[in-house]
């Protein structure tokens, strides 16, 4: 597994990538990753209306620092846990999960949570790799891909199950999005 940043604040492009993303997000509450830096994440969501949070931490001594630290004032539940645990089809939910690991370790994930998410991962293992595990763990097939350069450089696939925006970038290492709205 990824070793864990201290801070995603100065990630300029994972910045201008979720920003995309999150321009076409209308949910009333969000079920995800919230990485490091708790209070921007929760802040940045809740700028788009969202005041209500489920978030997942795997590791309890790094879950515990979060909660001290935040500041929010939404209704906030925290599971100590994987997101695997998270239910996967509630309804006006956006699922957040920002991996930042490989496809490689995480089919199960991406086979469980079917809409209105936003799927982040690292491509260190290859961009075809990555693109064709992502499909196969989902089961679907790729029938049109089309490139848009505007407003950010953004890939639409369209599968046998609807559209997909994906994303590359780079800010610290090669990292990629699937988002699914």
């Amino acid at each position: 597994m990824t070793k864990i940043k201290k801070t995603y604040v100065n990630s300029h492009n994972k910045k201008l990538v979720r920003e995309f993303i999150l321009q076409k997000i209308t949910f009333e509450k969000v079920i995800g990753l919230p990485g490091p830096d708790i209070n921007v994440y929760l802040e940045r969501f809740e700028k788009k209306g969202v005041k209500d949070f489920e978030i997942y931490e795997i590791d309890s001594k790094l879950a515990l620092v979060q909660l001290a630290k935040v500041k929010s004032k939404s209704k906030l539940s925290l599971k100590i846990g994987d997101i695997i645990n998270a239910s996967p089809d509630e309804k006006n939910v956006f699922y957040d999960l920002d991996f930042c690991d490989s496809v490689k370790y995480l089919q199960e994930h991406i086979s469980k949570f079917k809409n209105n998410f936003m799927m982040t991962f690292s491509y260190r293992i290859g961009l075809k790799y990555t693109i064709d595990t992502f499909f196969k763990a989902r089961n679907e097939k790729i029938i049109k891909k089309k490139e848009l350069a505007k407003p950010i450089k953004h890939t639409i696939f369209t599968t046998n199950n609807g559209d997909y925006i994906f994303i590359k970038y780079f800010d610290t290492s090669a990292m990629c999005c699937f988002a699914k709205i």
